[in-house]
């Protein structure tokens, strides 16, 4: 579904900011019969498409997208663009990276864990994995979840996982 928006900026609060597209009532209705979980295909401008959740603000939906969408798509705050919704039917609701499918792949025991996980959690932890550029960094990192995992029974603690990846680091170095 295509729609014309404006991209506009929320001021910086306990709920989040950044820049945001509002998504015409219509258009939300009209989604809502076809999605199950309100995440989607976001795609502007033709040049670029990502996944995001639709979110309530008061009286309207929106989608947050953020500094790095815009610089890539160059697009600025209060421009107007085309925008293509459609429901996100991937596995995760968001891409993985290869090397994260494959550390799952051929860890079958830590694909079990962490596709016990709620969806958001699995969203989480492979948005953790796509920060990285490199494919290295990927592949230890997504090892290093699973065996998280597998150390604290299916459950995340954050602060212990940002030890094990601390640690990963300090055994990794010669």
């Amino acid at each position: 579904m295509k729609f014309q928006a404006k991209i506009k900026y929320f001021d910086e609060n306990n709920l989040g900011h950044g820049p945001y597209i509002e998504i015409p009532e219509a258009i939300y209705q009209e989604l809502l019969k076809i999605t199950t979980d309100k995440r989607v295909k976001c795609t502007l401008n033709n040049t670029i498409t990502v996944s995001r959740a639709m979110a309530p603000k008061g009286s309207f939906h929106y989608i947050l997208l953020n500094k790095e969408v815009l610089k890539e798509s160059k697009i600025n705050v209060g421009e107007d663009i085309v925008v293509e919704l459609q429901p996100d039917e991937s596995k995760y609701r968001m891409p993985i990276s290869e090397e994260m499918e494959e550390v799952l792949y051929n860890d079958p025991e830590g694909s079990i864990l962490f596709n016990k996980l709620t969806p958001g959690a699995q969203r989480t932890l492979i948005h953790v994995i796509n920060r990285f550029k490199s494919s290295n960094l990927k592949i230890e990192r997504s090892f290093v979840i699973l065996e998280h995992l597998k150390k604290t029974k299916g459950k995340i603690d954050f602060e212990l996982l940002k030890e094990d990846f601390k640690n990963q680091r300090n055994n990794m170095k010669f």
